[in-house]
C-alpha cells in the first residue's frame, strides 16, 4: 500500500489518515472537524478552479471541505 496525500486519492476511494503536518493551527482544526491519524475517510467531490476538497469521515458520516493546502499535509494510505 502506497502512501499519498489527500490530493492524490481517487473519488470514493477509501483511505486511512496516516498523519496530519499542516501546522498547529490547522491540526487543530481538522481534529475538531473529525480528522485525526487512523480515521478512514473519503475524497467525495473536487471543487473547480482549484477549489477546497470534500471529504467524508467515515465514523460519523460527516462531510468536510478541506482547502488544498490543508489536503496536501494529509498524509493517507489506500485500504
Amino acid at each position: 500500500m502506497a502512501n499519498m496525500t489527500l490530493l492524490e486519492v481517487e473519488l470514493t476511494a477509501p483511505v486511512k489518515v496516516l498523519d496530519v503536518k499542516c501546522g498547529c493551527g490547522m491540526s487543530r482544526n481538522l481534529a475538531c472537524l473529525g480528522i485525526h491519524a487512523g480515521d478512514r475517510v473519503s475524497v467525495v467531490r473536487r471543487a473547480p478552479f482549484h477549489g477546497p476538497i470534500l471529504v467524508c469521515v467515515e465514523s460519523t458520516g460527516a462531510n468536510i471541505a478541506v482547502g488544498r493546502e490543508m489536503a496536501a499535509g494529509i498524509s493517507v494510505e489506500a485500504e
